[in-house]
């Protein structure tokens, strides 16, 4: 569980972190923050919200990213999936989804599959393990996720998410 040690130190506050990037602003710029105060935000919750999955996840064995994986496979019609397609998923690189599916494999809950079209290639798919698993701290994360946004209304949390599918669409754009 690499990835779960390796974050487990005490993360910066949110404060913390804006007086380091306002007083770097200051010295590059001579401004302050501005809407830079707003991607800090957004990352900083990214972040909290990463170590909550990792906390709710870690008596199973698994860490968010090993999740996300388990879920890219469990939605795709026929589970199965090229690795390329889970980097995709989980906007992790190459060589740290490597890492991932050889832990995930060891564990025994996705194995690695001949691709029936091209015999180069190497597909994973969830194992009953993995599908047995899933069904267990899938209710677990949703749960942890309606805690997180219950201090929302239902009012709010629409805004909220059409408000985040804007940005969402204003960053792709730029890109």
């Amino acid at each position: 569980m690499y990835y779960i040690k390796m974050n487990s130190s005490k993360r910066y506050t949110h404060s913390e972190k804006e007086q380091h990037v306002e007083r770097a602003h200051q010295r590059a710029v001579g401004e302050p923050l501005g809407d830079v105060r707003l991607s800090i935000l957004i990352k900083h919750n990214a972040g909290l919200l990463s170590d909550l999955m990792n906390k709710a996840l870690e008596p199973y064995g698994i860490s968010s990213v090993g999740y996300i994986a388990m879920m890219a496979l469990y939605g795709t019609p026929d589970n199965l999936a090229n690795p390329s397609d889970i980097c995709q998923a989980s906007s992790e690189t190459r060589s740290n989804m490597t890492r991932i599916v050889d832990e995930l494999v060891e564990k025994g809950l996705i194995k690695r599959v001949p691709n029936q079209d091209d015999r180069r290639r190497v597909d994973l798919s969830l194992t009953p393990a993995g599908d047995d698993l899933l069904r267990v701290v899938v209710p677990i994360i949703r749960k942890s996720n309606e805690a997180v946004f219950s201090v929302f209304s239902s009012e709010t949390k629409a805004i909220f998410e059409a408000d985040m599918l804007r940005l969402k669409n204003a960053l792709e754009s730029r890109l």
